[in-house]
């Protein structure tokens, strides 16, 4: 196999390409940084506006429904007259990477029907108290199914691989490769005296999110740190609770919500935040988070899996609180408000610690990946 083989890649995802998402950035990056090394990149996924996304091609329709622990996910149809062997032959694509492997049924529909060597990427996971944690023993009975035509399997976080790696057979080969950050974009400006300070949640505005927790957290601290202003942007279900929580509580002095932006319209809400929040649970490895730090955000949430995983080191710790510990939350909250020289110490921190993720270092290890299961095919 020819290690500098340029490579006609066909990538698969299933999320909404209308809407803001840490699996839609992961699509974007990616494929840009493969197009970077020379490889031709074709994106295929769900009807919508996806003019984020070069050489894009609509084949399924989405479904949208909600999951029992607070979050939604969506079930991928193929649009009537669509041929998949047609789309995906062999002398169209030397590799099919599919995002999201785990959502049906299209995606399903690709693993089974299409005999090009194919690559998977999994990017949901969930804590070990997660009401989802009934799918730990059904996950295996799929295994046969999904390792007959799959060459790799790659995990966005250790917790990822824990969740899902029941799918893989001995036959495919397993890999982590870590989310990462656009560092060129996402990098921090300086920090002037300002008479408010900024408090951010920027992701998808349903419940695993954390959000009416950061709420009620905030309303318990807003009459002692007036200064304090918390920025809300992201669409999703959540968002009229939200808006109903500030008119009930009167706090629209206090909270904004600044609707649901994309791709590198987001940089100026980091940039322009002190402290970043986090109240996230069941969580694989939240790019908000890799976005924030790499701004010098200060981080507050709670602890989870990914949390613990990917801010292993962090100098304060005890920042991320208990899940759904509103009171605990606030407490983490009036620290960081109350120490301008603590947000300093961490902000040092963060912006040194994003240094590790690149997008180039994403695409380096994915082109890999690529090569090594097409050397095998071919042999």
């Amino acid at each position: 196999m020819d290690e500098n083989k340029k490579l006609r890649i066909a990538m698969f995802f299933s999320s909404n390409p209308t809407s803001a998402g840490g699996v839609q950035e992961h699509v974007r990056y990616l494929s840009e940084e493969l197009r970077k090394r020379g490889h031709e990149v074709t994106l295929f996924g769900p009807e919508g506006n996806a003019k984020q996304y070069k050489n894009y091609h609509p084949i399924g329709y989405t479904i949208q429904i909600p999951l029992p622990n607070g979050n939604w996910t969506s079930i991928q149809m193929l649009k009537p007259f669509s041929d998949i062997n047609k789309i995906f032959s062999k002398n169209k694509f030397d590799v099919l990477h599919i995002q999201e492997p785990y959502i049906p049924i299209l995606g399903w529909q690709l693993v089974d029907a299409t005999n090009i060597p194919k690559v998977s990427t999994f990017h949901s996971a969930w804590d070990d108290t997660s009401i989802i944690n009934a799918l730990n023993g059904i996950v295996p009975l799929f295994k046969d199914k999904f390792s007959e035509k799959m060459g790799a399997a790659i995990f966005v976080s250790r917790i990822t691989q824990k969740r899902w790696e029941g799918l893989c057979t001995k036959k495919v080969s397993q890999h982590i490769v870590y989310n990462a950050v656009d560092r060129e974009s996402f990098y921090p400006i300086p920090q002037t005296k300002r008479n408010k300070i900024k408090l951010l949640f920027l992701g998808r505005m349903v419940q695993r999110k954390g959000v009416i927790y950061l709420l009620e957290a905030f309303r318990m601290i807003a009459r002692k740190f007036p200064h304090a202003e918390l920025e809300f942007v992201g669409g999703g279900p959540e968002v009229q609770t939200t808006l109903s929580f500030i008119k009930n509580n009167r706090l629209e002095k206090q909270i904004k919500y600044r609707g649901e932006v994309f791709g590198n319209k987001r940089i100026h809400f980091f940039q322009e935040a002190q402290i970043f929040c986090a109240p996230y649970f069941d969580e694989a490895s939240p790019l908000t988070i890799l976005e924030a730090m790499s701004c010098g955000c200060t981080i507050v949430g709670f602890q989870n899996e990914a949390v613990k995983e990917s801010l292993g080191t962090y100098p304060n710790f005890e920042l991320m609180v208990e899940q759904k510990n509103t009171r605990a939350l606030a407490q983490a909250l009036t620290k960081v408000l109350t120490d301008s020289r603590l947000r300093d110490d961490i902000r040092d921190w963060c912006i040194g610690e994003s240094q590790k993720y690149a997008w180039s270092l994403v695409a380096e290890q994915t082109e890999k990946i690529y090569l090594s299961i097409l050397k095998q095919n071919h042999a």
